[in-house]
This record gives C-alpha cells, sequence and structure tokens, in this order.
C-alpha cells in the first residue's frame, strides 16, 4: 500500500510534487492503520482536474515507475532508458534528472525507496526500510554506480554488481536474480499495482475474460454477483469459442499469436433472464459482450475480475478517467467497496483519476481524499488538496468545484467566442 508518493520532472510536472494517501489520527473510523497505528491511511484518493492539467500525469508517473522497476533488468548496453521524460515546456530541465521518491507498506513492513536518473543512466537509487519501526538502510547507490550495502541486506553482492549497467535499476536486477529479500518490494511494483485506462481497448489479455478461462467456480462465483448487484440484467457469462480466431490471427508471429489466442479464442456472452408477460421464466437470452452490450457494461465486465483480485489480495488499484462510460451510482458502487472495511478487508486502495463531480459529495469522504490540478503560466502542473482550503468537510463540495473555488477547471471564454462568430458574420 502507498503512503505518499513524490515526482519531480516528468511530462508536465516541473517541480516537486507529492500525493499523499496519509490521513490524520482523528480519522480512524474512515481510514486502516499500519505499524500499530503509527500511520493511518485512506483506502481511497481522487484527483480532479481540467483536460490537459495533468492529472492523468501523476498516474503516468506512478505507472512509469513501476514499469522502470519492473523491466529495467532486461535492458541493453547502452541503450536509452525509455522512462526518462522530462518536462519540456523549460529549457533548464530538458536534460535535468526525473526524480522519484515513494513510501509504501508491504508483507507488513514499510520501505522508502528514492531513485534520480537522465536519460542515460541512473545517478542516484537508494532503498530504506524500517524493521522495529527504525530506519534502516538496504542498499545505496550513487551517480558513480557505487553501492554500498547496509548491514541488514542479505543474499549475493559482487555477482550481482557484475549485471548492474548504467541504465539498470539495482532492484530490477537483484529481484530478478532470486534476492529473496527484495521480492515483496518488487513484486509491490510489478504486480500488486493495477493500472486501468479506462478510455483503452481492455479487450484483449482482459483480466476478466482470462479468469473464466480457467473454470473456476469459486472466481466465477464473485464476479458473476458483483455485475449482477451492478444491475446489468445479468444471470450468467459464458464464454464462446471463437471458431475463426486461428485465421484472425494467422499473420502473426507464432508467440505473439499464441498470446492472443490464449484470450482471444474465447468471447464472452453475458445471459440475461426471458420474461413472459412480464413474469420471469427459466430461460435465458445471451448476447455478445462487444457487439451487443452498453458501453457501462463492458466497463464493468472488463474491471470486474480486476477489483474483486485486488480486494482480495490487499492490492492497490489505480485507474485513469474512471468516469468513462460508468453512470456515477456504478462508480460510487465501486468506491465503497474499498470503503467498507467489512469487504475490504486487507486494506486495498484505489486511486482514480476522474471528472465525475458526484463523488465530491460523498458524505463518506474527506478533504485529505480529494486532489486537484492545476497548470501555471508555464505549462508545469501543481497538485494540492482539498484540505488546503478553509472550508468545512461535507460541504457542498462539487457546486464549490464547479464555479472554480479550486480551480482545476476549464477556463471557458464564451463572449469571446460570440465576438469571433459575430465577426466572421460580418465578413
Amino acid at each position: 500500500m502507498i503512503i505518499d508518493f513524490t515526482v519531480k520532472n516528468f511530462l508536465s510536472i516541473k517541480d516537486e510534487t507529492t500525493l499523499s494517501f496519509l490521513a490524520s489520527s482523528k480519522d480512524k473510523d474512515k481510514t486502516f492503520q499500519v505499524e500499530d497505528g503509527k500511520y493511518n491511511l485512506y483506502s481511497f484518493n481522487a484527483v480532479y482536474g481540467a483536460n490537459a492539467s495533468g492529472k492523468s500525469n501523476i498516474i503516468k508517473a506512478l505507472k512509469n515507475l513501476a514499469d522502470f522497476i519492473s523491466y529495467s533488468h532486461k535492458s541493453d548496453l547502452n541503450q536509452p532508458i525509455t522512462y526518462y521524460k522530462p518536462f519540456l515546456l523549460d529549457e533548464n530541465t530538458r536534460t535535468l534528472p526525473i526524480h522519484y521518491e515513494i513510501e509504501f507498506m508491504t508483507e507488513g513492513v514499510r520501505y522508502h525507496y528514492l531513485l534520480g536518473f537522465d536519460k542515460h543512466r541512473v545517478l542516484k537509487e537508494e532503498l530504506n526500510f524500517y524493521p522495529n519501526k527504525k530506519k534502516a538502510l538496504l542498499f545505496t547507490r550513487d551517480e558513480s554506480q557505487n553501492i554500498k550495502y547496509g548491514i541488514h541486506f542479505t543474499g549475493e553482492k559482487k555477482n550481482i554488481e557484475s549485471f548492474i549497467l548504467p541504465n539498470k535499476l539495482f532492484l530490477s536486477v537483484c529481484a530478478n536474480s532470486a534476492n529473496e529479500q527484495l521480492n515483496p518490494v518488487y513484486k509491490l511494483f510489478k504486480d500488486d499495482m493495477r493500472f486501468i485506462d479506462m478510455n483503452s481497448n481492455m479487450k484483449f489479455f482482459n483480466l476478466t475474460t482470462q479468469v473464466l478461462q480457467k473454470n473456476n467456480e469459486q472466481s466465477k462465483g464473485l464476479i458473476l454477483p458483483f455485475l449482477a448487484l451492478s444491475d446489468l440484467g445479468i444471470k450468467d457469462i459464458v464464454l464462446v469459442e471463437d471458431k475463426y480466431a486461428d485465421k484472425k490471427y494467422n499473420h502473426l508471429p507464432e508467440d505473439l499469436k499464441d498470446l492472443f489466442l490464449n484470450v482471444a479464442k474465447h468471447e464472452p456472452y453475458l445471459a440475461h433472464p426471458v420474461f413472459n408477460n412480464g413474469l420471469k421464466t427459466e430461460k435465458t437470452e445471451s448476447f455478445n459482450l462487444y457487439k451487443n452490450e452498453s458501453t457501462g457494461t463492458i466497463k464493468m465486465y472488463e474491471m470486474a475480475a480486476d477489483i474483486i483480485d485486488v480486494i482480495t489480495h490487499g492490492n492497490i488499484l489505480i485507474i485513469d478517467e474512471f468516469n468513462s462510460g460508468l453512470h456515477p451510482l456504478l462508480t460510487e458502487l465501486i468506491i465503497h467497496l474499498f470503503l467498507n472495511k467489512k469487504i475490504n478487508k486487507k486494506n486495498a486502495q484505489l486511486f482514480i483519476a476522474t471528472h465525475d463531480t458526484a463523488i465530491l459529495d460523498m458524505d463518506i469522504l474527506d478533504k485529505k481524499q480529494i486532489w486537484f490540478t492545476d497548470k501555471d503560466h508555464t505549462g508545469s502542473t501543481e497538485l494540492y488538496s482539498l484540505d488546503e482550503f478553509k472550508i468545512r468537510n461535507n460541504n457542498n463540495f462539487d457546486k464549490l468545484y464547479l464555479q472554480g473555488r479550486f480551480k482545476a477547471i476549464p477556463k471557458i471564454y464564451l463572449s469571446k467566442l460570440e465576438e469571433l462568430f459575430n465577426a466572421k458574420e460580418e465578413n
């Protein structure tokens, strides 16, 4: 679980910016405690902002870090670091390092990871942890690629160092060289952080379809009620084999073809009850999900297994454009799953970027859970919390937001458009 996350000089984020899940001690009823109550953390945060204000870049920054950690061990010698995406609207930042810091909990232990890198090399990498709640160094790496180990570091050292290149992360190389001590940290970024972009096509490699393919009745027993509770009129889910799938992907290389066919060979069909004179019968009629169902139904199906899996295992779900294709009541339903301690027993976290202002008026949310992005005159993203404004909790936040009280909304100059259209007619 994330405690806080800091990024600097990434895409539109020029200056150091921090997103926090920390809550105050008085919010115990709405949070979960870690380290025997030392920290209170929220299970849900949301970020709002005008289009192109940078709210999606907060999510992209997290994903960029997670991907760098997950895959940098595969980088070749002298290969540029593809995760280097600096702020380009200032001549002074185009070649400056990207800076990351993230504090998090995994398997009951708190960690702090710090990273700095440019286009060609890692300049700073450090991992600390808190055994017995006291800070201790695991490893640190400097610009000269020298590595210093803390007294708690276990496993190979010299052998691992021989695989380190300037464009590879020590954490990534270690975890992929059978270092069991760093496996929980690596797993958090590689497997426990789930990213969903609601505007993307999630049909291929969709987790819900993959889970249903395994014919696991227990998993289906959670997915089906989840969709049914969403009031989508679904009685069953049936996977129908596409007889022509082989031909569709014949043009692909064998390894890619097998990868696609692993999921795409089955098409999901949703069974709806059939009625007779207004009375429900035992019969059902099945419809192809992607050809006959609504956008909202498709989105709920595509997210179902991810949501259930994250809550079941206490992981982290990060969703961009959360409101895309979903009714506001469905978005609230998903949020409540994470807020409900009887359901979210393992303290899973949900972080979303959205335009859905109805969420702002959910009485259960605190001001610290609502974040905004806005751009200054240089095009740099500013991230700030609703808690920075002197306003009572449980106020009419959505109305105040749309009035521009918290900034982070589009600047619409209707009068200027009127002048342009009138000038065009006169000419």
